[in-house]
C-alpha cells in the first residue's frame, strides 16, 4: 500500500517512536540560537543606520506587523522564518532522513508545483478579497478608504513584502503542516487526525478575535486538506503566501489593515470560504491533470536470511551456499530522478 504524506515518519525502516518528539526540542534550541543571532544583527542594524527605530522599540512592537514601521515589520517575519531552518535542521538531527521527506512524498520540494500552485493560489485570493472590497464599499461606502499613493516608502513596503512574506508564511506551513503532521501521523493511519490537531496549533499562534481565530482556523484546514491532497506542503504554501502577500500589500497602500480584526463579523469569513473551497477544487483538478504524485511506493519486504552454512565461511564451499528464489515484482510508477532514497537508514539487506 502506498504512504500517503502524513505517514512518511512512521512507515520506514529506521522508524522510532522518540524521533519525532525528541527533534521537538532540538528544533526550539536552534531557533532560540537563531533568534539571538537575528537580534545580535538587528542591534547592528539599528546602530549603523539611520533609521528611526531601536532595539527595544521592535520589542515593544513585537507582532505588530505594521507595514509602516518597515524595520519591524521585516524583523518580525524574519523571526518567523527562522523557523525554517530550525525545523530542518531538527527533524536532520533525530530522523527519519532524508529530511527532503518533510518537503513532500518525492523527497524535496517541488519548485514547479509550487510556481503552478502560486499562480493559481494568486489568482484566487486575489479575486475573492478584492471582490469582497468591492462589494463592500458598495454596500457601506462610509467604510472605504482612499489607497496610498506610491510613494518610494510605499514601494519598498511592496518589494519587502514580496521577498519577505513568503518566507514567512513556508516556516509556518514546515512547522505545522510539515513537522506536526508527520508528528501525529506517526501515530495514526487516519489523516483525519493530523488535520484536526494540527489546525487548532496553528489557530493558538495567531493572537486576533473570535471571528479572525475562525478564519485562520479555515485557513489552516484548507493548507492540511491541501497538503494531504497533493502529497506535500507546495500548495499549502503558495496559498498561505498568496494570502498574505495580497492582505500586507493591501495593507502597504492603506485600503485595509490586515492584522486588525476589530469589528468583524460572521459575515468576514465568507472570502475565506469562497477562496478555500475554489482552491481545494482547483489545485485538486491540477493535480490530476498533471499525475503529480501524491504518495510513496510501499518499501519492499526484505529478503530473507541466509540459510547458516557449515563449515562457515572461509572454509564454506560455494555449493554450500542456498539458492534464494527470485520474486519478481512488478515496477511501480516512475520517480522523479532526483527522487532521493526512503526516509531512514536503510539497514544492511534492504538494498
Amino acid at each position: 500500500m502506498a504512504t500517503p504524506y502524513h505517514r512518511l515518519a512512521r512507515e520506514t525502516p529506521a522508524y522510532a517512536w522518540w524521533k519525532l518528539p525528541v527533534a521537538a526540542p532540538v528544533i526550539v534550541v536552534v531557533y532560540f540560537g537563531l533568534t539571538i543571532l537575528l537580534i545580535v544583527a538587528a542591534a547592528v542594524w539599528f546602530a549603523a543606520s539611520s533609521s528611526s527605530g531601536s532595539l527595544d522599540g521592535w520589542f515593544d512592537a513585537v507582532g505588530d506587523l505594521d507595514t509602516a514601521h518597515l524595520d519591524y515589520f521585516v524583523l518580525d517575519l524574519l523571526s518567523i522564518a527562522l523557523l525554517i531552518p530550525a525545523v530542518l535542521l531538527g527533524v536532520l538531527a533525530t530522523g527519519p532522513r532524508p529530511v527532503g521527506y518533510l518537503s513532500s512524498v518525492a523527497g524535496r520540494l517541488r519548485w514547479r508545483w509550487l510556481g503552478l500552485t502560486a499562480v493559481v493560489a494568486t489568482v484566487v485570493t486575489t479575486v475573492t478579497i478584492g471582490g469582497s472590497l468591492v462589494v463592500g464599499e458598495v454596500t457601506d461606502p462610509s467604510e472605504a478608504s482612499t489607497p496610498t499613493v506610491i510613494d518610494p516608502s510605499t514601494a519598498w513596503a511592496l518589494l519587502a513584502i514580496l521577498l519577505v512574506v513568503p518566507l514567512q508564511s513556508a516556516a509556518e506551513e514546515y512547522l505545522f503542516r510539515g513537522y506536526l503532521m508527520q508528528l501525529v501521523g506517526s501515530w495514526t493511519r487516519f489523516a483525519i487526525v493530523p488535520v484536526v490537531v494540527t489546525t487548532p496549533l496553528f489557530v493558538a499562534g495567531h493572537g486576533y478575535g473570535l471571528w479572525g481565530l475562525l478564519d485562520v482556523g479555515l485557513f489552516g484546514l484548507t493548507a492540511a486538506v491541501l497538503t494531504i491532497r497533493t502529497g506535500g506542503l507546495e500548495a499549502a504554501i503558495a496559498a498561505h503566501a498568496a494570502n498574505n502577500v495580497v492582505l500586507f500589500a493591501l495593507d502597504a497602500l492603506g485600503v485595509i489593515s490586515a492584522t486588525d480584526d476589530t469589528g468583524a463579523g460572521p459575515l468576514d469569513l465568507v472570502p475565506t470560504v469562497v477562496s478555500s473551497v475554489l482552491l481545494v477544487v482547483a489545485i485538486e483538478w491540477l493535480a490530476r491533470r498533471r499525475g503529480v504524485q501524491r504518495t510513496r511506493d510501499p518499501i519492499p519486504d526484505p529478503p530473507p536470511p541466509l540459510a547458516p552454512m557449515w563449515p562457515p565461511p572461509p572454509y564454506a564451499m560455494v555449493w554450500y551456499q542456498p539458492v534464494q528464489p527470485v520474486t519478481p515484482v512488478a515496477p511501480g510508477p516512475a520517480l522523479h530522478p532526483d527522487t532521493p532514497d526512503y526516509p531512514g537508514e536503510l539497514p544492511p539487506g534492504w538494498r
